[in-house]
């Protein structure tokens, strides 16, 4: 179990107290703040699996209702059979509605694991009968509904009854012209619980009654009138009968809360945890708490880890390992350069999951239950005890060594500071390595040179070291694992501008050994600033590769589902245009073989068989198209990176244009086969298959090639004689919409006289189009009735 002097000096009740603004009943707020590491791995595994539940949970639901009133007392009262107060009843009444809510919110069934949560919730104990009738009985803490019993009804009706006689009477004496002038004032008031009214003094003998009471002066008595004294008893007599039934109505609520006493306290400390529960997950979501991964076997893997109790905006994150490869790390580097705040993230980290709350670190980082941590942080002179820092720091040692054994963490901020440097040195030195030996787990902060040098040649110890920006001489306060680091003292006093004399002494005075261990330090870190920098924009360069890959791969994906989706509509197109072909052609078939079965055939009869059969070799099908025909199309284009003579496919006239030239982003010139205008290149997107031959040299691509756009500068004319009503819509709507992104106003459609079945069906089809404006046939020189003037709108 850890210590509570080690849980203040890592602030973990500071946490604790973020953690418990986020209860919403008193009683869990208490229990947060009371809340300790559990003493067990299974406990700790427990704790964290109730989190995580509640974690996902919140995904779908997060409003529970948790507000409960402390009825301990109350339970203990009721257990006894002593009568509760109305207050008492209404605060058991919300415990357990609270609890009918929220086992019917916790037993829905949702696609996560809920198993800790319901198991709790199960325990939980609600009577909806009970609930209702002290809901019903009871308005407030001090006020009982009329009708909570008949009897109370019929008591409450009479002193009704006998209120209102008296005041009847009274009144009687008040607005009397012959009483009145003995009064002081003409007012009913009360003494005691008797009516009463103000006589004058020297008019005592005129009013007969009892005197209750004088005024300060002696000026009036208040006397209660003998008439209504058998009144003013009769309303004691009901008085006390409602105060009695009022009491009969408590006691017969705490006859039926009795026997569940226990049941109801236990559902309140159930709730309650609940509550606790909820409380870690909103302290997780608004300081983006990660769910750890625990282990009993002194193994850290803590990725990005941050101080919880630091603004997680300016926070510097470390990452740090330990149990695997090493079990000791010693960190070396500048002061004020983010040691010992190292060693609080450690081990708050650590108390954090060891009591079932998420840890301020990235996903899949690796936590570690230990049986204790041990520290020794911070100044620890106590004048009260006679003992300097250096002591307090060696009393705290000696604590942590006689106990340190396989299971603990130990932190230890500067360790051998505070006496002569060789002594400290050494000793230092003896510490870590006791402690690799004792089989614990460690992270130990120094400046000492000998500890760097040990952790290089010792196994299971690792170098570590905070680092630091010479060049703006301030810590980047980021951990370096691996590496050892330097205080960088003569370095930072030559940059701050101390006499070169000075600095060149100190350096003279520094051992040979100890420099060339000190350049040897320095061209490690170059080294390894390098090698960071290139295994960054390695990991960028990744990252961006993958992204690339996701996006052709959803690209992908979306076009295949695109293609599937219009191969099997135009082969459903398809079939639907064979279909009414083969009834096209079955009727004309069938008008000429009554033509040719006349007896006598006139010379209009044989005209009008080949023009029958003219329309007949007039029928064409449009087959299934081959896939590599239809156009996919992939993001929208990089106004940027567009240039002249790039293939690409405008949206609005559905087909693959070219670019002619870029006028601005907005004026883009473009031209699909005869036809150019201009778009902006909102319009244009990235062609990801080619369209074939055809369709690149017809409009559309999708059209026989004896239909056409004539588009001598597109001619703003079109010929569908010979089409089907449905074929001849098709390629009219793409001859229009082609006019109107080429600015076109007015058009002519060929249709030819026939039988107007043709013209029929497209005048329909124009009356509700919406870029056609009007229309009209032609007139003498435009084709007459075999031709429809089309303006645009």
């Amino acid at each position: 179990m850890i210590n509570e002097k080690t849980l203040n000096k890592l602030q973990y009740f500071d946490i604790l107290n973020a953690v418990s603004a986020h209860c919403i009943s008193s009683i869990a707020q208490q229990k947060v703040r009371n809340l300790k590491p559990a003493n067990s791995y299974l406990d700790a595994t427990q704790l964290l699996n109730e989190t995580k539940q509640a974690y996902d949970l919140f995904k779908f639901e997060s409003s529970f209702d948790l507000s409960v009133d402390d009825v301990s007392e109350a339970c203990a009262l009721a257990r006894v059979g002593s009568c509760l107060s109305m207050g008492q009843l209404l605060q058991i009444m919300r415990v357990l509605r609270t609890a009918r809510h929220l086992q019917a919110s916790l037993f829905v069934e949702y696609d996560v694991d809920t198993s800790l949560l319901k198991a709790k919730a199960y325990t939980l104990y609600n009577d909806k009968l009970l609930e209702d009738d002290i809901d019903f009985a009871i308005l407030s803490e001090d006020e009982m509904n009329d009708k909570a019993s008949d009897e109370l009804y019929a008591i409450r009706k009479r002193i009704k009854a006998i209120n209102a006689d008296i005041k009847q009477k009274l009144q009687s004496y008040t607005k009397s012209s012959e009483l009145s002038k003995y009064l002081q004032d003409a007012i009913v008031t009360l003494r005691g619980d008797r009516y009463v009214i103000p006589v004058k003094q020297e008019y005592r003998s005129f009013v007969s009654g009892i005197v209750h009471d004088q005024s300060s002066t002696g000026a009036t008595l208040f006397i209660e009138p003998m008439a209504i004294v058998q009144l003013n008893n009769a309303l004691r007599e009901a008085t006390l009968d409602e105060k009695a039934e009022i009491q009969r109505i408590l006691q017969a609520f705490t006859d039926r809360i009795s026997p569940f006493a226990e049941r109801i306290s236990a559902t309140v400390d159930a709730i309650s945890d609940i509550d606790v529960i909820f409380s870690k997950v909103k302290y997780a979501l608004e300081n983006r708490g990660t769910l750890p991964i625990l282990n009993d076997s002194g193994v850290l893997k803590l990725k990005k880890a941050r101080h919880p109790l630091l603004d997680k905006r300016k926070v510097v994150p470390i990452s740090v390992q330990l149990g695997e490869d090493y079990d000791i790390i010693v960190i070396t580097g500048p002061n004020t350069g983010g040691k010992t705040v190292t060693l609080k993230t450690v081990g708050l980290t650590c108390a954090m999951a060891m009591s079932g709350l998420f840890v301020p670190c990235e996903e899949d980082s690796v936590v570690s239950y230990f049986d204790d941590v041990l520290c020794d942080i911070g100044d620890e002179q106590s004048i009260e005890q006679n003992l300097s820092t250096f002591s307090g720091h060696i009393t705290n040692l000696r604590d942590i060594l006689n106990v340190s054994s396989q299971g603990h963490l130990v932190l230890i901020d500067e360790v051998g500071a505070g006496t002569e440097p060789n002594e400290g040195a050494a000793l230092a030195l003896a510490i870590t390595d006791f402690l690799r030996r004792s089989g614990a787990k460690g992270v130990i902060t120094t400046h000492y040179g000998r500890l760097k040098e040990y952790s290089l040649t010792t196994p299971r110890v690792e170098n570590a070291s905070m680092e630091f920006d010479l060049q703006t001489l301030a810590p980047t306060y980021r951990l370096i694992m691996g590496v050892p680091g330097s205080s960088n003292a003569i370095a930072i006093a030559s940059k701050l501008g101390l006499r070169n004399d000075v600095i060149e002494f100190a350096k003279n005075n520094v051992s040979d050994e100890k420099l060339a261990f000190e350049r040897v330090l320095q061209n490690a870190d170059e080294i390894r600033r390098d090698y960071e920098q290139k295994l960054e924009a390695l990991a960028e360069e990744q990252r961006l590769l993958q992204e690339e890959k996701r996006r052709t791969e959803k690209l992908n994906g979306s076009l295949q589902n695109e293609r599937d989706k219009l191969l099997a509509s135009s082969r459903e197109e398809a079939k639907k245009i064979l279909s009414k072909a083969k009834e096209e052609a079955a009727e004309l078939v069938t008008e000429i073989k009554e033509i040719l079965n006349k007896d006598v055939l006139s010379d209009k009869d044989l005209f009008a068989a080949r023009n029958l059969a003219k329309k007949i070799s007039n029928i064409e099908v449009k087959q299934e198209e081959d896939g590599d025909e239809i156009i996919f199309t992939g993001d929208q284009v990089d106004f940027t990176k567009l240039k002249v003579g790039d293939i690409v496919y405008s949206k609005k006239m559905n087909v693959q244009v070219k670019v002619l030239e870029i006028r601005s982003k907005s004026r883009i010139k473009v031209r699909s086969g005869n036809l150019t205008t201009e778009v902006g290149s909102n319009d244009l997107y990235n062609s990801v298959s080619e369209v074939n031959q055809k369709a690149a040299r017809n409009y559309g691509g999708a059209h026989n090639t004896k239909t056409q756009i004539n588009t001598r500068s597109f001619n703003n004319e079109i010929n569908v004689i010979g089409k089907t009503v449905d074929d001849a819509i098709m390629i009219v709507d793409e001859f229009i919409d082609a006019a109107v992104v080429a600015g076109i106003s007015q058009v002519w459609v060929i249709h030819g006289m026939g039988t107007g079945r043709l013209r029929a069906g497209l005048h329909e089809h124009f009356r509700h189009h919406r870029n056609v404006a009007e229309f009209r046939l032609g007139v003498y020189g435009e084709g007459e009735s075999g031709v429809t003037v089309l303006t645009l709108k």
